[in-house]
This record gives C-alpha cells, structure tokens and sequence, in this order.
C-alpha cells in the first residue's frame, strides 16, 4: 500500500493502488490504478480510481470517476462525477452532475442532475430546475418549481409548481398548480391543487415499500 500525507498535484500523477492519503488537492490530472482511502479530497482538475474508494470528505469541482464504490462522509460536487458501482453518504450536495448505480445519503441537496436506479435518503431536497432519473425512496421529499423526477416513494411530499413526476405513493402529500404528474397512491392525506395535471389519485391502505420517517 501506498500511503500519502498531504499531495497536491498541477500536472499529470499515477499511481498503483492501494492508495491510503491524508489529503489530496488535484488541479491537473490523477489516476489511480486500485482502490484508495484518505481524509479528504478536493478535484479541480481531472481524477480517475478504478476500484473502491473510501474517503471522509469529498469536494469536485472538476471531474471524477470511480471504478467501485464510494464511501463518504459528506460529497460536495459542482462539476461531474460517474460512480461504477454505489454511493454511500453522510450529506451529498449536488449543483453539478452525478451518476451512480445506486445512492444512499442521509440528506440530499440537489440544484442539478442525479441519475441512478435507486436514491434513498432520509431527506431529499431539489432546487428548481433540477432533474433526478431513478427511484427515489426517502422520508420527506421537496421537489422545486420545475423539477422532474420518475417514481418517489415516501413518507412526506411536497411538489411545487410546474413539475413533471411520474408514480408518487406516500402517506401524506402536497401539490401546488400547474404540476404533472402520472399517479398519486397516498395513506393518509392528499392536498392537490385543482390547477394540477394528475393522471390517478388513489387512496390506499399501506405502502408498497419501506420508507424512512
């Protein structure tokens, strides 16, 4: 293994893995051949690792893709990043791009692009605008003004105006005018404006899958 303390890189780094850090400021290009662990990593430049990635606190600004899986503490991106297997998260703040094949975060704040099979949070918050591809499954969900997401399983939603959902099944619900969505299956309370496009509203019994609350 090797092991760095503290690495900052303007040019063009490899290395083979396993990689341990402490921290690592990456303005120009970096790739690593393995899995890596460290503290904390801030790209503003370029940053590949082609297996798992275990870190405390992730910062990109630039680009970064991972091989494995990241485990983090908390994840800060305004730039891009392509996770080949699944993200755990303390707090995931996203106002750029993020794909993964699945996303588990205690609390998500999103102002951009979020694409994976399935996002489970306890909280997940989308500015306006923003677009989410994927199962969503969470305890309370706000969706901004503009927003689009597929199918939302939760406990608490609230949907502002002008926003495109597909299946949301809930136990309590709010919609606010000019909102289109596929099907409502609500618990206990549903508040829609009459001013909203939904396709179904059904009320049921329970819901089909295990929410946080």
């Amino acid at each position: 293994m090797q092991e760095i303390e503290d690495l900052s890189i303007g040019g063009s780094l490899r290395f083979t893995g396993p990689v341990k850090f402490k921290r690592i400021d990456l303005a120009g290009s970096l790739n690593i051949d393995g899995s890596a662990e460290g503290k904390s990593l801030e790209i503003s430049g370029s940053g590949k690792i082609s297996g798992q990635v275990k870190v405390d606190s992730i910062v990109v600004s630039g680009s970064l893709k991972i091989g494995g899986s990241l485990e983090c503490k908390d994840l800060e991106i305004s730039g891009a990043a392509e996770i080949g297997r699944g993200l755990k998260s303390g707090k995931l703040e996203v106002s750029g791009k993020i794909e993964a094949e699945n996303i588990e975060a205690t609390r998500i704040e999103l102002s951009g692009k979020m694409s994976a099979t399935e996002i489970m949070a306890q909280e997940i918050e989308i500015d306006k605008d923003s677009r989410i591809k994927g199962t969503i499954i969470c305890g309370t969900i706000n969706i901004g003004k503009g927003g689009e997401v597929e199918d939302v399983f939760a406990d608490s939603v609230n949907i502002e105006k002008d926003t495109d959902c597909g299946t949301i099944e809930c136990n309590v619900i709010n919609v606010e005018k000019y909102s289109d969505i596929k099907e409502i299956r609500y618990v206990k309370t549903a508040k829609i404006s009459p001013n909203a496009n939904v396709g179904r509203v059904t009320k049921i019994e329970k819901l089909s899958r295990n929410v946080p609350n």
